[in-house]
């Protein structure tokens, strides 16, 4: 090979019209089987509020996703039900999650629980975890799943929320300037009407993602 012809062929090695296509590689996540959505889940992505957040919304989700957990429950081999829930404990090893007494719930009388119960519970990093049952409430459909680590778990950062509205003159904003003081630090927190606030969730499949949905109260 001439010179000439050598140095045509290596600059066509870095010439991106004349390179050779490379074997298309693919994530095994990409190929794995694909995920089957229900119609409240086929709604929840349709909504373009749910798929375009501001970048506010979305520190505000990241900031407590790690607290935010996937449940789901069988009765022997059957499934009984899907959802998400919060870690509001972790001492000693032990995490409380505060999730809906739907996952116990039996489906042919809504006033009891099912049968030989089983929990499953996906943390954010994909670890999974043998839930049992803290305690639940079916007229207020809430409930307690324990689960144990060995490490502590990140939890939520909980505060009394007041439903009460209050219309005060003295507390409109005035034109006056006024010193800064500091108070201290309150474990209740007010909302009133037009406030934005987030809905959290966590996919139950993987890679078990974070699901935020935007609203007014």
């Amino acid at each position: 090979m001439t010179f000439v012809g050598f140095k045509r062929k290596w600059v066509e090695a870095f010439t991106l019209w004349k390179r050779e296509a490379k074997e298309a590689q693919y994530s095994s996540y990409f190929v794995s089987e694909p995920i089957k959505l229900s119609p409240i889940e086929q709604g929840f992505y349709l909504n373009p509020r749910n798929n375009h957040l501001d970048v506010y919304t979305k520190r505000a989700a990241l900031k407590v996703s790690t607290s935010v957990v996937s449940l789901k429950s069988y009765s022997g081999e059957k499934e009984i039900f899907k959802c998400s829930g919060t870690i509001i404990e972790s001492v000693d090893g032990y995490s409380i999650i505060l999730t809906t007494a739907s996952l116990f719930r039996c489906s042919t009388s809504g006033n009891s629980i099912a049968d030989n119960i089983k929990v499953i519970v996906h943390l954010f990093d994909g670890r999974l975890f043998d839930g049992q049952i803290e305690s639940y409430d079916l007229h207020y459909n809430v409930a307690a799943v324990k689960i144990q680590s060995d490490t502590p778990l990140p939890i939520a950062s909980l505060a009394h929320l007041s439903d009460s509205i209050t219309i005060d003159p003295s507390q409109l904003r005035s034109t006056e300037d006024k010193s800064f003081q500091l108070r201290p630090h309150s474990k209740s927190f007010n909302l009133i009407p037009g406030d934005i606030v987030l809905a959290l969730g966590r996919f139950y499949t993987k890679p078990y993602d974070i699901t935020a949905a935007p609203g007014e109260f």
